[in-house]
């Protein structure tokens, strides 16, 4: 099965894949568990579908926990491949997504583990400061004051927010891949920005709810 699919998860299609993805929508998955059962009998459409669904989703998320371009192509084609090489034993009753950003995230690990000695390795604010997220000015500039004060968060609140203003995933999304319940994730928001009420301007505290 892997032959057939290795042409779709080379690194200089992942590279030139994520050269745009970042203007990409993604469209909602139809009959995923469908595909995956596709894909688990060998059906390279199938997963090239399901690789086109969630390449964008899974090289942002990596991109920003690692904030270097060549690094995020070469873990995103190291998921997509141990995925590949799994989806047999993975259970249908499960949540795909969560499984895939589990993959995902445990590359991130094993990449700060092979590269740094680090001591929080699934906390992506201590990494860098030098990302460029947005080519507005204004904006960028208070993504980098907002940065600062996420770091008086918990590790996994700052997740959370990281997921919501920096990815701009849904709550629903952002549940499934951290494996919690909508609900804990939009109480982990609402618990962080009144936390950072308190922290900051009024003008930069208006930005970040205007992100949420």
């Amino acid at each position: 099965m892997r032959k057939g699919f290795s042409h779709i998860l080379t690194l200089s299609y992942v590279a030139l894949y994520c050269a745009h993805i970042f203007t990409m929508k993604s469209e909602p998955l139809l009959n995923e568990t469908e595909l995956i059962r596709e894909c688990q009998r060998g059906n390279r459409n199938a997963f090239g579908a399901v690789y086109d669904h969630y390449i964008r989703r899974i090289y942002n998320f990596i991109f920003y926990k690692t904030l270097h371009k060549e690094t995020a192509e070469d873990l995103t084609s190291e998921t997509f491949m141990k995925a590949l090489d799994k989806i047999s034993q993975f259970d249908l009753s499960r949540s795909f997504s969560a499984w895939l950003y589990a993959i995902a995230g445990n590359a991130v690990i094993d990449h700060f583990r092979r590269t740094r000695h680090h001591t929080d390795i699934d906390d992506i604010w201590d990494l860098s400061d030098e990302t460029d997220i947005s080519g507005d000015l204004d904006t960028k500039e208070n993504l980098r004051e907002l940065k600062k004060h996420l770091k008086m968060l918990p590790a996994n609140d700052r997740n959370v927010l990281f997921m919501r203003i920096w990815l701009d995933m849904p709550y629903k999304e952002i549940a499934v891949a951290l494996d919690k319940t909508e609900a804990a994730v939009k109480m982990a928001v609402s618990r962080s920005t009144s936390k950072l009420r308190t922290m900051m301007t009024l003008s930069l505290y208006m930005f970040l709810l205007t992100h949420l």
